[in-house]
């Protein structure tokens, strides 16, 4: 019932909210969970699914376009100027990062980056390998994409991708250290030659970053605990993006054409 609370064995404490909402409460950085629900609405009629929480990262070793040019992602601070894709050269606000241990990422093998290949995308999109967290959303720019959804760039989360060629769990890796870049707006950034999404600032974002990352952001941006932030592009999510990467495949057409 409302306001009943439980803690998964992560430490994240999920509470039921009045309006039918889950809240979670992460113990640790950079959580991630996949919890299972079933709801009864009490005339025998029920419901089950799963909730993903995660949140966007890159990993270290990726380049990033800059007013410098493509530079580090682990050298850039606060005050750089990245290039995007909609706003030309704008200051990095805040840049974390969090490093995923061996014997993390074998309890939560969900934390595991995904490697997106050179030119998985497309023509050199990426221009070498990308390695980004599951829930780090690309840009897809198709007449696939106008025709599924209105608008021919959207971002879909790399791990809806897994289905086409040269997009893998990146299983070699021992451990992974991600980094979140995290701008005035929600941006589009060129990583690696490929245009990603920096890191966005909704509410689930923000319980996955930690709470010490949290109250950073929120003295930055303070506006941010009761605002609706806007998204760079439409986000497709779920199973809604894995069709839309099946239909890329079974048509031959690259997600960025």
């Amino acid at each position: 019932m409302a306001g009943d609370s439980v803690t998964l064995l992560s430490g994240t404490t999920v509470t039921l909210n009045a309006d039918g909402t889950l809240t979670f409460a992460s113990a640790a950085s950079l959580g991630v969970e996949t919890i299972s629900y079933k709801i009864d609405d009490g005339t025998g009629t029920t419901d089950v699914g799963f909730v993903n929480v995660g949140v966007t990262c890159f990993a270290r070793g990726t380049m990033i376009l800059t007013e410098a040019g493509e530079t580090a992602i682990e050298a850039l601070k606060a005050g750089d100027l990245v290039m995007t894709r909609d706003k030309g050269l704008q200051p990095l606000r805040w840049i974390g990062s969090t490093v995923v241990t061996a014997d993390r990422m074998a309890q939560q093998p969900q934390l595991r980056p995904i490697r997106i290949k050179a030119h998985a995308l497309g023509n050199a999109m990426p221009v070498r390998d990308l390695l980004v967290s599951p829930q780090h959303r690309v840009l897809v720019r198709s007449r696939i994409a106008q025709r599924m959804f209105g608008a021919a760039e959207v971002l879909v989360a790399s791990k809806q991708l897994l289905a086409l060629d040269g997009i893998e769990i990146a299983h070699d890796l021992a451990e992974v250290e991600y980094f979140h870049l995290l701008f005035e707006d929600h941006q589009v950034v060129v990583s690696n030659g490929a245009k990603t999404e920096s890191l966005f600032t909704g509410a689930q974002a923000l319980r996955a970053i930690g709470p010490a990352a949290q109250r950073e952001i929120l003295s930055l941006f303070p506006e941010l605990a009761d605002g609706q932030p806007v998204p760079a592009r439409t986000i497709v999510a779920g199973r809604t993006g894995r069709r839309l990467a099946m239909r890329h495949a079974s048509n031959g057409k690259l997600l960025v054409n």
